[in-house]
């Protein structure tokens, strides 16, 4: 092997492989001799680019095997774009029998680049027409003319635009000046401003010495107040009045009201945010008195003002022949009887009623009793002070959906009685006696009259439970009085000589209270064992009364016998010790009334009337809740949370509605 001539590729050829799928691939041929003649067969061949020097400027392409058919042969060739760079370059050939492993023969002489092989950097670099395949960057010297704006980037800010810029715009020396409104301009710095700004252009956040009132979310503190600070909160032992001698006033915290109007009572509202904690007096000196309003949601606990309790009365339920009524110990549930109808239920505290015909239908109902929660009911047929009748003994295990007889016989059956979980029964005759059951109203009942001086003459009217039913107290009509603490074991017997009534008692038995039909009003502190008549305004015959758990507020209704609407209700607040007539309730008949645990709600029936329902646990939810103070009463409430306030004090008459 010894020469091999190099002939070049037309340009045409060239360029149509310059524009197929690798643009960088050119074809290369050649004439091959070996031994001086013409060479045939298989050959490999190494390919390199070298410089001036004859330096390797590229990797060697190996081809193998190559065809070469009397000495011609052709193979393409791919040293890649970068190589090309305008330099003066010569391509190096070496060959050896194809399969030969030793070195290649370099053929000489060298073979320079010209520029076919040159069309290729002419593709990726100064193509004046068309610049898209550049790799290498372009001087932009070379740039001649103006750049149109549709070829620049969507980044490039443009003076005829509004220009928003997402970093921070730097003007360094100090000459530079910005023009214009600045109304989008923030972030500036006030040392920079000229001038004074006006109150108007100010955010209405700033506080200005020409308001009149400031209100600061936060807190203010300052070395130095001065003025009547009436408003201001958070001041340890700090107490304010305020005299009120308008129509109304909004209440601040830790504040109190002096209402001074003789013809308008002063509405104070309370504050719709409070603070737990805070608290709000209010004294009325003036004739109209004083309102307390409240804002949505709000409420004003009002069971523990005990002059409030039985003020205000709304008929819960039409007219009928009512001759008991019983209550749940938180006042919800409430039942009726009438005689000669049926047994009347609410479950709601007296604002819906639904009609039980399933007790025994059309009835002389007499008494009623409930459990504590109100489920638990026992109720009696036959004689009350109005007609005398006969029949049986009912109980319901569901709130009076369905009634079911107990086994106690027919005879005029006067008044019942439960424990708080309705397990332990009294029921009572007018004619036969007293009967208890500890096994609930489906029980064993046991006759207990025979326990009792005198056996079966006496006219039992009237009967009350302790909460355990270990406690049981009864009356009769005829002046005696009988009780028991061991659930009925034994009885201790009293002939007092009085037309007893009515008898009720605390949850645990030590205190009880009884009526006559003189309109006397008796009480005992020892479960029974000694009584004492308390001095009250009462005029009629006490046909009913009622007491809290814990003895301290009572109630007793009176009512003429015959139905005639001559009555009143009488309430104490402070377990008996004095009375007074309730202004709030109207005057009827009075035939039973009873009381919730705490005392803050009262139910009433009168014969022939209505029932009627007192209920002072608290204001009515919301805007329509309110307290009333007539002249020379006060209030102190305090904020206790959930938008709930609780009255600490109180004196005089104080109503909630």
């Amino acid at each position: 092997m010894k020469s091999c001539s190099v002939f070049v590729l037309m340009a045409a050829l060239l360029l149509a492989m310059a524009s197929g799928a690798q643009p960088t691939l050119f074809t290369y041929q050649g004439q091959l001799n070996a031994s001086n003649a013409a060479a045939n067969g298989l050959y490999d061949f190494q390919f390199q680019l070298v410089d001036t020097n004859a330096n390797p400027v590229s990797a060697p392409l190996t081809n193998a095997p190559v065809a070469v058919t009397n000495g011609f042969f052709t193979t393409t060739l791919d040293f890649g774009a970068t190589v090309f760079n305008g330099s003066n370059l010569w391509l190096q050939v070496g060959v050896r029998n194809y399969g030969n492993t030793n070195a290649y023969t370099l053929l000489s002489p060298l073979q320079q680049i010209t520029s076919a092989p040159y069309a290729i950097r002419a593709i990726y670099a100064d193509n004046a027409s068309n610049a898209m395949f550049l790799t290498v960057p372009l001087q932009t010297t070379n740039l001649t003319g103006t750049v149109s704006v549709s070829n620049l980037p969507s980044n490039v800010a443009f003076l005829n635009s509004n220009e928003t810029f997402s970093g921070v715009v730097n003007l360094t020396n100090s000459g530079n000046t910005i023009s214009g409104n600045g109304s989008g301009l923030y972030n500036l710095n006030p040392t920079n401003l000229l001038g004074i700004i006006p109150d108007a252009h100010l955010s209405t956040n700033v506080a200005l010495q020409s308001d009149t009132v400031l209100n600061f979310a936060g807190s203010v503190a300052s070395t130095n107040f001065s003025g009547g600070g009436h408003g201001l909160t958070n001041v340890p032992g700090a107490f304010f009045w305020v005299t009120v001698s308008g129509s109304s006033a909004s209440a601040n915290p830790n504040v109190g009201y002096i209402c001074t109007n003789n013809f308008t009572p002063v509405t104070i509202k309370l504050p719709a945010s409070p603070s737990v904690g805070d608290t709000y007096k209010i004294a009325g000196i003036g004739d109209a008195g004083w309102i307390v309003t409240q804002n949505t949601n709000q409420q004003i606990f009002a069971a523990n003002l005990s002059s409030s309790v039985g003020q205000s009365w709304i008929a819960a339920f039409g007219s009928g022949y009512w001759t008991g009524v019983a209550i749940s110990s938180d006042g919800t549930h409430i039942a009726a009887a009438d005689a000669g109808s049926y047994i009347y239920t609410s479950t709601n505290s007296g604002s819906t009623w639904t009609n039980w015909n399933n007790a025994s239908g059309t009835a002389d109902w007499s008494g009623i009793a409930s459990s504590a929660d109100g489920t638990h009911l026992i109720a009696s047929i036959g004689y009350t002070p109005y007609f005398t009748g006969s029949g049986g003994v009912y109980f319901s295990i569901n709130s009076g959906v369905n009634w079911q007889p107990t086994p106690l016989s027919s005879q005029e059956w006067s008044a019942v009685a439960s424990s708080a979980n309705g397990t332990n029964l009294v029921a009572v005759s007018r004619t036969d006696g007293i009967w208890i059951s500890s096994t609930g109203p489906a029980g064993t009942w046991n006759y207990v009259a025979n326990s009792i001086s005198g056996g079966t003459s006496y006219y039992w009217t009237s009967v009350a439970s302790s909460s355990s039913g270990a406690v049981l107290v009864a009356v009769e009509v005829n002046g005696h009085i009988t009780t028991t603490t061991n659930y009925g074991a034994n009885w201790a017997y009293i002939a007092a000589g009085l037309p007893w009534a009515s008898v009720s008692c605390s949850s645990d038995g030590s205190r009880m209270v009884a009526t006559t039909t003189a309109g006397a009003i008796y009480l005992s502190t020892d479960y029974g064992a000694f009584w004492s008549q308390e001095n009250s305004p009462v005029s009629g015959s006490l046909n009913a009364v009622a007491s809290s758990s814990d003895g301290s507020r009572l109630a007793a209704a009176a009512g003429g016998t015959s139905g005639s609407a001559t009555g009143n209700i009488y309430g104490s607040g402070d377990s008996g010790a004095t009375w007074s007539q309730l202004a709030g309730a109207p005057v009827a008949s009075w035939s039973a009334i009873a009381s919730s645990a705490d005392g803050s709600v009262l139910a009433a029936t009168a014969y022939q009337g209505d029932v009627y329902v007192s209920s002072q646990s608290s204001t009515t939810t919301g805007t329509n809740g309110y307290l009333f103070g007539a002249q020379h009463s006060t209030i102190e409430l305090l904020y206790v949370g959930n938008n709930q306030f609780l009255p600490l004090s109180s004196e005089g008459t104080v109503r909630a509605y």
